[in-house]
């Protein structure tokens, strides 16, 4: 069987000006560079890479804890991502919703119908996962407390959903899912729960039930590593727009995944402007 590939990025954090007063840490986000390096990859994508897929895990914004503007730039950048020449998804971050009432609201920028949900695509399954929008949270910590639960019906759908799949399958979602206490992490080594999926041990019961399952993809964390736990392989991906050596140099990293129809290589991959 011919090697399929998979191209995976995360955390591009576009805003078209730095945000003020937003109540978010943002000296390592190098955002201005969140469009030129989008453009990079995409030609990279389209010219060179040529994969079969490209996922994204999230928070395609930095937002600006205002709902009209992060509306417009969710609009924006959305729209630019529809230069990738080959199918394309993506999950939804707490950036992306955190001024939003209702996750319905990004959802209608990206034609979905539910931001929750899965295809089949050259052998492999693939599964989405959106978290709700719990309004009774406040937007603080750049709507983490708001945003980092999945609903009951979401886990109720994947269990089965995956049930149901015969296919090798990868799950992607944007907060962290494997136990990690974020030590040396920039952002959250002093918060490792906002690192993390709050309801991740219920996920993770229904992920240990499935025997098809080849990787769980996460973002959010801005590092990048592979966590291995209960025998299954957790990659978390960096952010794009992430000063990750403060340099001034955004860190541009993404995977390209290859699947040969029983298993998948993860290669790390940095683009550079």
């Amino acid at each position: 069987m011919k090697k399929r590939k998979i191209v995976i990025f995360s955390d591009l954090h576009y805003a078209p000006e730095i945000p003020v007063n937003n109540g978010s840490k943002i000296e390592r986000k190098l955002m201005w560079f969140a469009e030129p390096l989008l453009e990079k990859i995409t030609d990279e994508i389209n010219n060179n890479i040529k994969p079969d897929l490209v996922l994204n895990l999230g928070d395609l914004v930095e937002d600006f804890n205002d709902h009209d503007k992060d509306i417009e730039n969710l609009n924006y950048i959305w729209n630019k991502f529809k230069k990738i020449s080959v199918p394309f998804y993506s999950c939804i971050g707490n950036h992306d919703l955190r001024s939003m009432t209702s996750r319905e609201e990004v959802e209608k920028i990206m034609e979905y119908k539910h931001s929750t949900f899965s295809f089949n695509i050259d052998g492999m399954h693939i599964v989405i996962l959106g978290t709700f929008v719990n309004n009774e949270m406040g937007t603080e910590e750049g709507g983490i407390f708001k945003t980092q639960f999945l609903s009951d019906e979401d886990l109720e759908w994947l269990k089965k959903d995956l049930s149901i799949n015969s296919l090798p399958s990868i799950v992607c979602v944007h907060f962290g899912v494997a136990e990690d206490k974020m030590k040396g992490n920039w952002w959250f080594e002093n918060c490792p729960e906002t690192a993390l999926l709050g309801n991740r041990e219920e996920l993770k019961n229904i992920l240990k039930q499935d025997k098809n399952l080849l990787a769980v993809f996460s973002g959010h964390q801005h590092w990048t590593k592979n966590i291995v736990e209960e025998g299954i392989n957790y990659y978390v991906l960096g952010s794009m727009t992430e000063n990750i050596s403060n340099n001034g140099i955004p860190d541009g990293v993404y995977f390209v995944v290859e699947f040969d129809g029983k298993k998948i290589d993860v290669i790390e991959k940095h683009i550079r402007l």
